[in-house]
């Protein structure tokens, strides 16, 4: 006999099929019905065939619609089979179907129905909560889908700089809030995403940039005109001045930027030099506006900055107008990308002109965009 098996008739573990001596040779040893080598096995989603040790367990997947969840909501509210069919425009017998298959695949019964009476089980009261927040968020996406193909919803990246948070942003945020709720503003400051390659770029779908400026591919409305003010340290012999004439900063110590960081603002105060015919004496270069503040505060100079500085200015730095005529002008404008006209882009264009007062009544341009 083969000698491959146990006392209890298993055969044995070792794969070799050999007869041992003193077997017979002409007889063929029974198949063997363990692995053989260690070996990994892809689970079933079936039940177990015999002789699989680690057999996976039935699917219990089940698929939840939509139409279970307002059918069961529906049931729940009314407490009643009838009236809730009826308000369903469906059958009863379907409806209590529908409500069977919906217990059936959660697992545990939702309602306490006799032949009488109708109520909610705990588990049924649970579920009932988390229908409805379901339901509700479905019907608020489809809401914000419908808004958004009509450009009254959506999100937008915006490039900003310290003049426009100071200027612009405070009165837009509210116009925004009321007559495009669904926009989603997502700012970035010029420091972190320049403006012009962004928007030329599509990284921003719309900028606030410091004018005058001309850029290839964009289009861009001035907003706001800021005058030119002087920034000095309160204890400069020229802060005693109601106005300073542009003579008297002839050679004094300045603060400058660098030209790359703000042309507009370099240019109009280069220009002004000339005009005047007097010399920059530049001890120290910022490269943002509170830079300048800080470098003024601690008495290495005065400043020549737009007047949005006003609301920045820390102890001990005040500011003064230039008593110069005409007096050096920059501007705030808003930017986009040439032939950007999605609904939203022109939308959040027409606020922001609100707010500076260079366009025409925004509710009845906010009417005409959903006539569209």
């Amino acid at each position: 006999m083969v000698q491959g098996g146990d006392r209890r008739g298993n055969p044995r573990a070792a794969g070799s099929a050999r007869p041992l001596p003193g077997a017979s040779v002409g007889r063929r040893p029974p198949a063997p019905t363990d692995f053989g080598e260690p070996s990994v096995r892809r689970a079933a989603t079936h039940a177990a065939a015999r002789g699989l040790i680690f057999g996976a367990p039935p699917s219990s997947l089940w698929v939840v619609e939509l139409r279970h969840l307002r059918y069961f909501v529906a049931v729940a509210e009314e407490l009643n089979f009838t009236r809730a069919a009826d308000r369903l425009h469906t059958s009863q017998p379907s409806l209590s179907q529908q409500i069977r298959q919906l217990e059936s695949g959660v697992g545990v019964p939702l309602l306490d129905r006799s032949r009488h009476h109708v109520a909610l089980t705990n588990a049924g009261r649970v579920f009932l909560r988390e229908a409805k927040d379901i339901l509700s968020r479905i019907d608020h996406a489809s809401r914000l889908a419908k808004q958004a193909a009509d450009g009254r919803a959506g999100e937008l990246t915006v490039g900003t700089f310290p003049a426009a948070d100071v200027r612009i942003l405070p009165a837009l945020r509210p116009l925004i809030a009321a007559h495009l709720p669904n926009l989603r503003i997502v700012l970035h400051s010029k420091y972190a995403v320049d403006p012009i390659k962004g928007l030329q770029a599509g990284t921003l779908d719309v900028a606030f940039v410091r004018g005058p400026m001309h850029a290839e591919g964009l289009e861009v409305i001035e907003l706001l005109r800021e005058p030119i003010v002087v920034v000095l340290p309160a204890h400069h012999p020229l802060a005693r001045r109601k106005r300073i004439p542009v003579e008297a900063l002839h050679d004094l110590p300045c603060i400058t930027m660098d030209r790359s960081l703000a042309p507009a603002l370099h240019d109009a105060i280069a220009l002004l030099y000339r005009q005047a015919h007097i010399r920059m004496h530049v001890v120290s270069q910022a490269d943002n506006v509170l830079g300048h503040l800080h470098l003024v505060q601690e008495g290495l100079g005065f400043a020549l900055l737009p007047d949005s500085v006003g609301s920045l200015l820390p102890p001990g730095v005040i500011l003064k107008p230039l008593a110069w005529d005409p007096t050096p002008m920059v501007t705030i404008a808003v930017a986009w990308k040439s032939g950007n006209t999605t609904p939203l882009v022109r939308g959040f264009v027409d606020l922001a002109r609100h707010v500076s007062g260079t366009a025409p009544d925004v509710s009845r341009a906010a009417v005409q965009r959903r006539r569209r």
